[in-house]
């Protein structure tokens, strides 16, 4: 095996490629470090020129990847860090796990921190927003297990989370004409009364609009991303003065959401749902598959029709219905906790942390094992 590291910008055909053919096969998906999101972002510019690429190969095969930038990440001690918490991935990314080949975890893993010392990156190392449970996490246990390493919990954050086996997978009928009419939503998982208030907001949305709901297929609707960017723009996220983003906002963020959905459109792993009664659109969300499982990319509502949460319902009905239609074995809508309604909608959570641990050197381990003991992850069991 071997180990490089690579700016993002510089990144060819090929490993693009190899990098995908990864992501197909990694041990715990990631669309946020799935190429055709992540190449796409080189389109902001000076937001991503500090994002470097930890690769793994094999030959020209990739095993495994990590987006990282270097930066101070303690206070007051005068040491820079590998880390994923770089300004782009902070901002615009839910998940900062590296992807592993199957197969290869544990051995993929400990050569990405060996490695990075030896391709002059800090032997100081921040993994932000890592899964705590699962095979990853395993594998990383398993590392620090051999290596003995120190590892300190920074934070932890519960995320929505919708495996298969955690919801009653209903059968979903076939589209009219681009879309289903009153649409199935699992809602069993749900507490009686968010169960009960969902079946409310379908019933006022009839009531107010005279139509059912209609769950539309847009996928591969030519204007669909024209459409959402407007719907965006027209609500809150439109507007800075309430803390909106719209990818409208910023020509080079709008380029950037067009070649993302563009290249996953491509290779028939975009879905694009929109929820709608007659001729008034209430939701549009935008989901891409990357390693077999779905992740929201985007999503935005009419405020006109706030107060019925088409939001909610148009995340059941997406769930519901990839789920149901697909083989994937999950929904990752890409929030946290702190969205608190829209965490409720989701049958599962899972919960990231951010772990600070050496990959080498002895003032890594020192300045590791210097932070209190009440801080400490049991990661080496």
């Amino acid at each position: 095996m071997q180990v490089r590291l690579l700016p993002l910008a510089d990144v060819t055909a090929d490993e693009g490629r190899a990098w995908q053919n990864l992501a197909a096969d990694a041990v715990a998906p990631n669309m946020c470090l799935d190429p055709r999101q992540l190449l796409a972002a080189r389109r902001l510019g000076e937001r991503v020129a500090d994002l470097r690429l930890l690769v793994v190969t094999e030959d020209a095969r990739w095993l495994g990847v990590l987006a990282l930038t270097t930066k101070r990440v303690m206070p007051r001690v005068p040491v820079e860090a590998l880390t994923t918490g770089g300004d782009y991935m902070t901002l615009e990314s839910d998940r900062h796990h590296p992807l592993v080949r199957r197969g290869r975890a544990v051995e993929v893993l400990d050569a990405l921190l060996r490695g990075a010392p030896a391709v002059g990156l800090p032997g100081l190392v921040l993994l932000r927003r890592f899964p705590l449970e699962g095979p990853l996490a395993d594998a990383l246990a398993e590392v620090v297990r051999r290596r003995r390493l120190p590892v300190v919990e920074r934070c932890r954050e519960t995320g929505a989370w919708a495996p298969r086996e955690a919801l009653t997978v209903l059968d979903v009928p076939d589209p009219v004409d681009g879309a289903i009419v009153d649409p199935p939503l699992s809602t069993a998982h749900l507490r009686p009364g968010d169960a009960q208030k969902i079946r409310r907001v379908v019933r006022g949305i009839r009531r107010e609009t005279g139509e059912p709901i209609a769950l539309h297929l847009d996928s591969a609707r030519p204007d669909a991303d024209d459409r959402f960017i407007e719907l965006q723009s027209a609500g809150w996220k439109g507007d800075t003065d309430r803390g909106g983003a719209a990818v409208g906002l910023d020509p080079r963020r709008e380029q950037w959401f067009r070649d993302a959905a563009r290249a996953f459109r491509r290779d028939g792993d975009l879905a694009v749902l929109r929820l709608a009664a007659g001729p008034h659109t209430l939701w549009t969300g935008y989901l891409a598959r990357s390693g077999g499982g779905w992740f929201g990319m985007l999503d935005a509502y009419d405020e006109r029709f706030r107060r019925f949460s088409p939001g909610s319902v148009g995340r059941i009905a997406a769930m519901t219905y990839l789920l149901g239609t697909t083989d994937a074995p999950f929904v990752d809508p890409g929030f946290g906790s702190h969205y608190a309604v829209g965490a409720r909608l989701w049958p599962a959570a899972r919960t990231q942390v951010d772990l600070l641990l050496p990959a080498g050197g002895l003032a890594a381990h020192a300045l590791v094992r210097a932070v209190p003991l009440a801080r400490r992850l049991g990661l080496a069991g």
